[in-house]
C-alpha cells in the first residue's frame, strides 16, 4: 500500500492543513471552557496520593529539563511532564468525558509540555492543537466501533485512543509536516495501551493511563521530528494493525473522516458536576432529586439500583475500599448523594469516606441487573421510605452532558472549588482571566507560569 494513501496519511494531511481559521466561535468558546475545567481538575489533583507519587517519581528519576510538573517546582523532559501532568489531571476523576473518554487530561498536558519546552507563546496554535487532539482521540474510538466495542475486551480508551489524539496535537504544536506527522501517528499507535485491570482492586493505574497517553503522543512527535519512522499502516495492517488488534467488533475506518471539519469532536465532550465515573452521574442526579423531594435520608428505609449488565460490571461494587473504587461505585455514589446531598471531592475523601452514617446507609443500598436496561441506558434508583411509599427516578441524560450542559457560571464555580486546592484565590482568578482571554491576545506563557 502506498504510504500516502493510508489512514494515518489522510489524518496527517488534514491536521497539517487545519488552522485556527477553521475553528468556529462556538468551538473556540467551548475549548476555553474545557481548558479552564481541565486546569481546575489538574490543580485539585496535585496534592493527591497520585500527584505526590508521580512528583516523587520525577524527583527520583532525576529532575531537570524544560517542562514543569505542575505546582511542584520540578522540571523534567516534555514527555515526562506530559505523563506526570496527565496523571495529575485525571487524579480526581473531575476532568471532562465523552471524548476518547477523558480527552482533556491527555491532550492539554501534551500540548502544554511542548509549549513550555519550546517556549511557544502562540494561543492560536494551542487552541488549534487542542481541537485536533480532541477530534482524533474521539474519532479513533468511533472507528473502533465506539466505547463498548473497544472497552469490552478490556482496553481503557483514555490510554489507547487518547494516544492518537495526543500525537496529532503534539505534531501540530511542533509544526511537523504531513510525512513527519504520519510517522508520529504511527509511532503513537504502535505503542498505545492501557487496560481496565485497575477496576479489580481500585488502584491508581487508571490515572496513569491518561498520563501514558499524553506521554506517548509527545514522545512520538519528538521521535518523528528526529527522523524516527512509524508504521504507515498502523490502523489497517492485517497483522498488528489497530483495527485488527484493539476491538472485538468490526472497525469503521470511515468514521475518522465522516463530517470532518463540519462536526467537531471537542463539542461532544462533557464537563463533570460530580467527582465520580460519568456512568454514575445519572443515578446520582436521580438520588439528589429523590432526597430533595423527601427532605432527608433518614426517611429512606432502603434503596434499589437497577442497571444494565455492562454498568453493573463497571459500577456494581457495593463495598469500595479506595477512593477510585468509590468513584466507580453506583451504590457509593447514590449513598453519598442521599446522606450528604452532594457528590463532590469531599464525599470521596476522609472523613466522609469512612463516615459511619454513610457506611450504615450504604448497607441499605442494593444493586441488581435489570435485563430491560441495556448498554449505557442510565440506572433506575428506587427508594422505599419508612412510610412504605416508593419513589423511583431515572435521569435520561445526566447533568454535564452537551445535551444537558452545566452553565458557564456553574463551570466557573466548579473551577474555583478545584483550583483553590493548589492556588490562592487571587492566583486562581488570574488564571481564569488568562484562559478567558487566551483567544484575544492572551499569553500562553503566563498561564504556564501560574501552573509551575
Amino acid at each position: 500500500m502506498d504510504p500516502a494513501s493510508t489512514i494515518s496519511a489522510r489524518i496527517a494531511d488534514y491536521a497539517c492543513r487545519f488552522s485556527y481559521r477553521d475553528l468556529s466561535d462556538e468551538v473556540i468558546a467551548y475549548a476555553k471552557l474545557l481548558l479552564l475545567d481541565l486546569l481546575g481538575a489538574a490543580l485539585a489533583g496535585v496534592d493527591t496520593e497520585e500527584g505526590r507519587a508521580v512528583t516523587r517519581m520525577i524527583a527520583d528519576m532525576g529532575a531537570g529539563g524544560r517542562a514543569p510538573v505542575w505546582r511542584s517546582g520540578l522540571t523534567t523532559s516534555p514527555a515526562h511532564a506530559a505523563f506526570a501532568n496527565g496523571t495529575i489531571a485525571h487524579a480526581q476523576e473531575m476532568d471532562d468525558f465523552n471524548g476518547c473518554d477523558h480527552s482533556g487530561a491527555v491532550a492539554v498536558p501534551a500540548i502544554f509540555a511542548i509549549a513550555e519546552a519550546e517556549a511557544i507563546d502562540d494561543a492560536e496554535r494551542v487552541l488549534t492543537a487542542m481541537a485536533l487532539g480532541y477530534e482524533f482521540g474521539v474519532r479513533m474510538l468511533d472507528a473502533l466501533g465506539g466505547y463498548r466495542a473497544h472497552n469490552n475486551p478490556g482496553w481503557h480508551s483514555t490510554g489507547t485512543c487518547g494516544a492518537i489524539g495526543a500525537a496529532v496535537a503534539a505534531a501540530k504544536m511542533l509544526k511537523l509536516d504531513a510525512t513527519t506527522t504520519r510517522h508520529a501517528i504511527g509511532l503513537a499507535g504502535n505503542a498505545m495501551g492501557g487496560t481496565w485491570s485497575f477496576l479489580a482492586d481500585g488502584t491508581m493505574a487508571k490515572r496513569a493511563n491518561a498520563g501514558r497517553a499524553a506521554e506517548n503522543g509527545v514522545t512520538a512527535a519528538y521521535l518523528a521530528r528526529a527522523g524516527f519512522t512509524g508504521p504507515a499502516q498502523v490502523f489497517e495492517a492485517e497483522w498488528g494493525g489497530i483495527f485488527n488488534t484493539f476491538t472485538s467488533e468490526p472497525a469503521y475506518p470511515e468514521r475518522f473522516f465522516d463530517g470532518l471539519g463540519c462536526e467537531f469532536g471537542l463539542l461532544r465532550s462533557g464537563i463533570k458536576p460530580h467527582a465520580s465515573c460519568r456512568g454514575a452521574h445519572s443515578a446520582t442526579d436521580s438520588a439528589l432529586r429523590i432526597r430533595a423531594a423527601v427532605g432527608d435520608h433518614r426517611h429512606i428505609d432502603r434503596v434499589l439500583i437497577r442497571c444494565s449488565k455492562v454498568n453493573f460490571r463497571t459500577l456494581g461494587n457495593r463495598d469500595p475500599q479506595t477512593r477510585l473504587a468509590a468513584q466507580m461505585s453506583l451504590p457509593y455514589c447514590v449513598a453519598s448523594a442521599f446522606v450528604f446531598g452532594t457528590s463532590g471531592l469531599d464525599d470521596f475523601e476522609q472523613p466522609r469516606f469512612d463516615d459511619p452514617t454513610l457506611r450504615r446507609f450504604l448497607e441499605r443500598v442494593a444493586i441488581e441487573i435489570d435485563p430491560a436496561i441495556t448498554g449505557e441506558t442510565p440506572a433506575i434508583v428506587e427508594a422505599t421510605l419508612d412510610s412504605g411509599e416508593r419513589r423511583s427516578e431515572q435521569t435520561p441524560i445526566g447533568l454535564g452532558d452537551p445535551a444537558n450542559p452545566m452553565s458557564p457560571a456553574e463551570v466557573v464555580t466548579k473551577y474555583f472549588q478545584l483550583a483553590t486546592r493548589s492556588l490562592s484565590q487571587d492566583s486562581a482568578a488570574r488564571l481564569r482571566a488568562l484562559v478567558d482571554g487566551i483567544d484575544r491576545g492572551g499569553s500562553v506563557l503566563e498561564i504556564l507560569g501560574l501552573l509551575r
